[in-house]
C-alpha cells in the first residue's frame, strides 16, 4: 500500500518493500516494523533429539538484528548496503543499495556471489541450503539464497542483494564434526587463506564414522 510519487515500485520481499530511483540508479528499502513487534526476519537453530540433523524456524528479528545482518553481509562482501535511518514516524528502517540486475544462470551466479563473502556450503543435515561465513569475530549461519536474493551489480557481477542470516551458536557449532569444520573453513578464508585440505577417513575418529 506504499506508493510514492518519485520512486518506482519494485516487487516486495517477506521483509522489505523496494523502491528504485532511476536517476541515482539506487534502491530504497523499507523495513516495516511488524504489529508484533518486530522488524525484519532472522531464524533460530534447534538440534533434533534424534541426532538427525536441525531445525530452522524463522521467526520476526528485533531491529538491532535486522541492522546487525545488513551489516554483516556488507562488510562480508555483499551488496553494498547503506543504512539511510528510520523515518520520522517510526515505521520503517530505511536502506539503500545500488541498483542491480536479474541473475543469468542461478546455480552458477549464486556459487559465484558466495565465493565473494567467503561462505562454504554447509554439509550438515538442516531443512534447507545453508552457508557459513566467518564476520565481525564470529560465525553466521546463512540461508535464503533464492532467485530473488541472487542479482548482478553494474559490472555484471553476481551479488547478494539479501539473505537469512543468524550468529551460529558455538554449542551447535561444538554438536557437529562437520559444523566445526566448516567454521574452520569459512574462517580461513576470511583471513585470506585457504581452507585446509582434509582426508576422507585417516583423520576421523572411528566413533564417527
Amino acid at each position: 500500500m506504499l506508493v510514492s510519487s518519485v520512486l518506482l515500485p519494485l516487487k516486495a520481499g517477506a521483509e522489505a518493500c523496494p523502491f528504485a530511483d532511476p536517476q541515482w540508479n539506487v534502491v530504497y528499502k523499507l523495513f516495516p516494523l511488524f504489529r508484533t513487534g518486530g522488524l525484519g526476519k532472522t531464524f533460530e537453530l534447534e538440534a533434533l533429539e534424534d541426532g538427525g540433523g536441525y531445525d530452522m524456524f524463522t521467526q520476526d528479528a528485533t531491529l538491532l538484528q535486522t541492522i546487525e545482518k545488513l551489516m554483516v553481509l556488507h562488510d562480508a562482501g555483499a551488496c553494498p548496503t547503506e543504512i539511510v535511518g528510520i523515518d520520522s514516524m517510526f515505521d520503517y528502517l530505511v536502506v539503500k543499495q545500488p541498483l542491480a540486475f536479474p541473475h543469468q544462470e542461478l546455480a552458477a551466479d549464486r556459487n559465484a556471489a558466495v565465493r565473494t563473502v567467503h561462505a562454504v556450503p554447509c554439509r550438515e543435515r538442516f531443512k534447507r541450503a545453508t552457508w557459513i561465513l566467518w564476520e565481525h569475530g564470529c560465525a553466521w549461519i546463512m540461508s535464503d539464497l533464492h532467485q530473488g536474493n541472487i542479482m548482478r551489480d553494474f559490472q555484471g557481477c553476481p551479488t547478494i542483494i539479501d539473505a537469512l542470516l543468524a550468529p551460529l551458536p558455538p554449542a551447535i557449532i561444538n554438536s557437529s564434526r562437520l559444523l566445526t569444520e566448516h567454521v574452520e573453513d569459512a574462517h580461513a578464508l576470511r583471513m585470506g587463506g585457504t581452507a585446509p585440505r582434509r582426508r576422507a577417513f585417516e583423520d576421523v575418529c572411528d566413533d564417527d564414522l
